[in-house]
């Protein structure tokens, strides 16, 4: 079971993933836009994997503990604050090795369950987007190896030229993509920039707290 908190103009709720669809029902959301790692899928490891092998390639040694605190942040900015304490770091180099590297591996990522399902039954009658500060071949990759991509009607990603959450930038573009009012457009996210993307953008918002 998956608990979260529902984020509104009214103030915060506590929910669990047996309980959202009644909660998103009542609220009459008309479009839904979804956070890719961590939300969508399990990729945690995948992604520490391609980090960790660029940063190898230069003679680095990136932490699986520095990485898991810094899980919301994109890519690049990622490498900026490795390379604050790695020597002779190419920040370029790594961004395009570990794209590289987790494409290749994106077969071990793994759909998050209860989030399938909530995407398979909201998407029988209303629009999905993806928004995430991955690149967008990324999200697909790990989309194509999960089988949720055919479900949704656009990836909106960091790659797009858009800032990075939590500028609200990714989930307004997805909203105006899916042709939604953004009062009644709900994100699902999984992280503090997330969340932050999603009030800023005038969404609501399921932040999902932990997976058990």
């Amino acid at each position: 079971m998956i608990t979260a908190t529902l984020h509104t103009d009214d103030g915060t709720t506590a929910i669990t993933s047996e309980t959202w669809l009644g909660v998103i029902q009542d609220r009459g959301y008309t479009a839904f836009i979804f956070d890719c790692d961590g939300t969508l899928v399990e990729s945690a490891d995948v992604h520490f994997t391609s980090f960790f092998k660029a940063a190898a390639e230069q003679g680095h040694v990136l932490e699986r503990e520095w990485y898991l605190a810094r899980t919301g942040l994109d890519r690049i900015s990622l490498f900026h604050e490795f390379a604050k304490s790695a020597v002779a770091f190419d920040i370029d180099d790594a961004v395009a090795r570990s794209i590289t590297l987790f494409i290749d591996i994106s077969d071990r990522v793994t759909a998050i369950p209860e989030i399938e399902s909530l995407v398979k039954t909201l998407g029988l009658t209303a629009p999905l987007a993806v928004g995430t500060n991955a690149e967008k071949q990324v999200a697909h990759a790990s989309l194509q190896a999960t089988g949720l991509l055919s479900h949704f009607d656009e990836i909106v990603a960091v790659t797009d030229g858009l800032a990075p959450k939590p500028s609200p930038e990714i989930f307004s573009r997805a909203a105006d993509l899916l042709g939604a009012p953004r009062p009644r457009t709900l994100v699902i996210e999984d992280s503090v920039q997330g969340v932050a993307a999603a009030r800023s953008a005038g969404m609501d918002v399921i932040e999902i707290t932990s997976i058990n």
